[in-house]
């Protein structure tokens, strides 16, 4: 009786304390806004949980383009980055494409199969030039 009281305080436990649950949502990530800065285009992304800065990196997709130059816009901030594109590559960026940001490259996979399947990456919408704020 004892190990069965036990045990059932222990499963209590577990699906209310915050953390361990929450570990395994994924995040909400949004653009929160893109501004010209000079010749530059910034991306800038906000996210429910901190981003993780460590080992891998993250990549912005837009349709068929890869974005790897990034900011931290604040340091203590870890819940928005920044993706600096150039204003030539801003040119060539297809109207309705589809974005993507996922933590790590995604090679040889669907990128919208992997968004759905995967806690690090996320479908951001599709661009659009009316998301530039001058």
């Amino acid at each position: 009786m004892h190990k069965r009281v036990v045990l059932f305080l222990s499963f209590l436990l577990f699906l209310f304390t915050p953390g361990f649950s929450a570990a395994s949502e994924k995040a909400i990530v949004k653009i929160a806004s893109v501004r010209q800065k000079g010749e530059e285009i910034h991306f800038a992304l906000s996210s429910s949980k901190p981003f993780i800065f460590g080992s891998n990196q993250y990549v912005l997709y837009i349709g068929s383009k890869e974005f790897t130059r990034l900011e931290q816009t604040n340091e203590e901030d870890k819940r928005t980055i920044s993706f600096v594109i150039s204003k030539a590559e801003y040119r060539t960026l297809k109207e309705g494409a589809k974005m993507y940001l996922s933590y790590g490259r995604v090679e040889d996979m669907d990128i919208e199969k992997h968004s759905r399947q995967s806690l690090k990456c996320w479908k951001l919408g599709t661009f659009s030039r009316k998301l530039l704020k001058k």
